[in-house]
């Protein structure tokens, strides 16, 4: 017990230097000051904990996960690879067709070449589905169906490599501190700081105070002075020189307010101002009033915001890159036409619906096809379109194999560029796959000069695309991006290698460039599995956070005061030993969060309060046990060896049991759960650190006192 304490003790000091440098600078960042520290110091100890959503505002959005298209795309994968082995193995051609999200009908055009289905073929489709129906082999069609159970796996691979994609999406957005976790079906994105606290609510907020001041003065104001608010972006001061501010402002919005809120016109197209109460805390002054954007004005200007949308949209997006061969020669109905000139001649467009049928011109290639008779549609936009064909009765519809898709073009009318949608015809199932990309880099175009998206496939895609260039030679290939043809170019030849370029256009409020750079980072961070469809959008403000943090340090201060005077009145001079072992305690917490980067959410803060009373109660137990050995007759160097090593076991065996409870929670519980558990976890190792080693070490060095005889417990 007596030895090395002067060593032991200058580690402890050490340790407790550490950790409060390590602290310091997390909290110092956290009240805004961390710019006055000195700069070893920050640079020394870059690592720091974090805030989370509930403590410091931002976004937080919800997705769910649409399985059921990423089970069609698996299914779609399969049907290609299985068409490529029959041709390439068996010298077989076969038809596959799709049915709903678990079945594949493979017909061959000779019932004789079923027996071609042999597992060099098959084996890539067996290791998901298996043959069904077996009696319908006789007359050329192969069933397969996917069984529930690997259906169920499917489904939770989507949402795992959705997570996964949207994660490495945000990354490269370059957002800090994102907290991305699944829950269910869905993926919850929570971005702490991207709130109201943008730039572009300053901005809002100085056209609004430009507005606002011209107003006042045609009202009577002699001066009228604006300040900002020291800590809301959105504030402001208005003090009117000579003037009751309040009055003032019910005269010139007079019937413009509801309550204390100002809704007019003139201050913006959707701007609305509160008049906040006056703050008890400052001197009361008649002519000076403070207002704020509210939180509907907030929520407008952040929707209109570019680099908002511009997040949205990249975490939106599909990404779903196909690449699919546009069949115009299809023949359609009893005068095998092409399918659109069959919808015109056949009466299904009408005046009035807002879509126009044109002719193209014919297009093809000396070494290959020649295609003739080319028809599409055009519309200002593509719901047009869409409902268009929704609306078509059955016989008037393609057959499986084929799907009309759209994509963006340009016309002239009376003399000025105009963007429009028109209508392809493509094959169901495409041919290559975003899951074939290598590389994707920006690049000009070497004839026009604008930025354009360069793609490098793998071996299995590159092979692909070679076959498909080869067999198709004259014919066109739509290249699609979230099931819009982005481009249509003619195969002028067999293209090896697996290089392909993609054209972007223009995108309302944004560059091509920026177009082009936004499409190559959801490239790079791979296609979504399905759709991401948002189903709950809420943006924290940072007066919440503010007001939880408040209430978290109140709480730890009045629960912390509490056990001290317990301590100190119930077990004297050790009591206040306790006591300082608590305040290390939550030091280490605080210093094990900021090593290891860790959030710091509401729930954690209570977490730290429930470790003080844990702390507490590992003390509790060795004063009982220094107590009954006292009363037994041992001398109190004795008490306190034995307390302390009889005690231990109890206590690990207590504080295990709760970090198994931490442990499920923090494996199974989502962000404010697992914000709970990890400061829980971190406190369960530190107060077992402080109440065995740290606290003892004050009582090693009384007993260590020559006439040492008793102990103030």
């Amino acid at each position: 017990m007596r030895k090395f304490l002067k060593t032991k003790a200058l580690l402890l000091l050490l340790m407790i230097s550490t950790a409060v440098m390590m602290v310091v600078p997390s909290i110092a960042q956290i009240l805004g000051t961390d710019k006055e520290l000195p700069g070893w110091l920050t640079s020394t100890f870059d690592n720091r904990f974090k805030l989370g959503l509930d403590l410091q505002g931002g976004l937080h959005l919800e997705y769910s996960v649409a399985v059921d298209e990423a089970l069609e795309n698996k299914l779609d994968q399969i049907a290609a690879e299985l068409e490529a082995g029959f041709k390439e193995k068996k010298g077989v051609a076969v038809d596959i067709e799709r049915q709903g999200i678990d079945r594949l009908d493979i017909k061959f055009a000779d019932p004789a070449q079923v027996a071609t289905a042999e597992d060099d073929v098959m084996g890539v489709a067996l290791t998901d589905m298996e043959r069904v129906d077996t009696q319908d082999e006789s007359s050329g069609v192969i069933h397969l169906k996917m069984s529930d159970a690997r259906l169920g796996e499917h489904r939770s691979h989507a949402v795992a490599q959705a997570l996964e994609t949207v994660r490495r999406r945000i990354d490269a957005m370059g957002i800090a501190e994102p907290n991305i976790y699944p829950k269910n079906r869905q993926i919850v994105i929570e971005l702490p700081g991207l709130s109201d606290t943008t730039t572009e609510i300053k901005a809002a907020r100085r056209d609004t105070e430009d507005r606002l001041r011209p107003l006042l003065l045609q009202s009577g104001a002699s001066q009228v002075i604006l300040a900002d608010s020291d800590e809301d972006p959105g504030a402001f001061r208005v003090t009117l020189t000579d003037k009751v501010a309040r009055d003032l402002l019910g005269q010139v919005f007079a019937g413009k307010m509801i309550e204390q809120t100002i809704i007019d016109e003139r201050l913006g197209s959707g701007v609305e101002l509160e008049i906040l109460p006056d703050d008890p805390g400052r001197p009361a002054a008649p002519d000076t009033v403070e207002v704020k954007l509210s939180e509907r004005s907030r929520d407008n200007i952040l929707e209109g915001s570019s680099d908002f949308r511009r997040l949205l949209k990249v975490v939106e997006r599909a990404a779903v890159l196909e690449m699919r061969m546009v069949d115009d020669e299809l023949p359609f109905g009893p005068g095998q036409r092409n399918y659109f000139q069959a919808l015109l001649e056949g009466g299904q467009v009408r005046p009035g619906m807002g879509v126009s049928v044109n002719k193209l011109s014919n297009y093809g290639s000396p070494k290959g096809h020649n295609v003739e008779n080319v028809w599409a549609f055009y519309a200002k936009d593509r719901k047009t379109l869409e409902d268009f064909f929704n609306q078509l009765p059955a016989k008037w519809r393609l057959p499986a194999s084929h799907l009309v898709a759209y994509g963006p073009d340009s016309v002239v009318i009376r003399g000025e560029p105009t963007r429009v949608w028109r209508t392809y015809i493509v094959k169901s199932r495409a041919e290559v796959t975003g899951e074939s990309i290598l590389a994707a880099n920006v690049s000009p175009d070497p004839q026009t000069g604008l930025p354009g998206v360069d793609l490098k496939l793998d071996r299995l895609g590159a092979t692909r695309f070679e076959q498909m260039s080869g067999d198709n030679i004259g014919r066109r290939m739509a290249i699609m991006l979230d099931d819009a043809v982005m481009s249509d170019p003619v195969f002028n030849d067999r293209i090896p290698g697996g290089n392909v370029r993609i054209t972007v256009g223009e995108t309302p409020g944004q560059s091509v460039r920026d177009t082009a750079n936004d499409l190559v980072k959801v490239l790079k961070s791979g296609s979504l599995p399905a759709r991401l469809v948002k189903e709950f959008e809420i943006r924290v403000g940072a007066d919440l956070g503010k007001d939880a943090v408040e209430s978290g340090f109140w709480a730890f201060v009045v629960g912390l005061g509490a056990v001290v005077v317990f301590m100190a009145v119930y077990y004297r001079v050790s009591g206040l030993i306790a006591v300082f072992g608590l305040v290390l305690n939550v030091l280490l917490i605080l210093a094990a969060m900021a090593f290891f980067q860790a959030t710091l959410t509401l729930p954690g803060i209570a977490g730290v309060v429930l470790t003080l009373g844990m702390a507490v109660d590992a003390n509790v137990i060795i004063y009982e046990r220094i107590r009954e050995l006292i009363r037994e007759g041992y001398t109190a160097r004795a008490a306190i060896e034995a307390g302390y090593d009889r005690a231990f076991t109890t206590i690990l065996d207590s504080q295990l049991t709760t970090a198994i409870a931490g442990v499920v929670l923090w494996q199974y519980g989502s962000g404010p759960i697992r914000g709970f558990a990890i400061t829980l976890l971190i406190g369960i190792a530190t107060s077992i650190f402080t109440a065995v080693f740290c606290t003892r070490l004050f009582f090693d060095f009384q007993a260590n006192r020559r006439g040492f005889d008793r102990v103030s417990i």
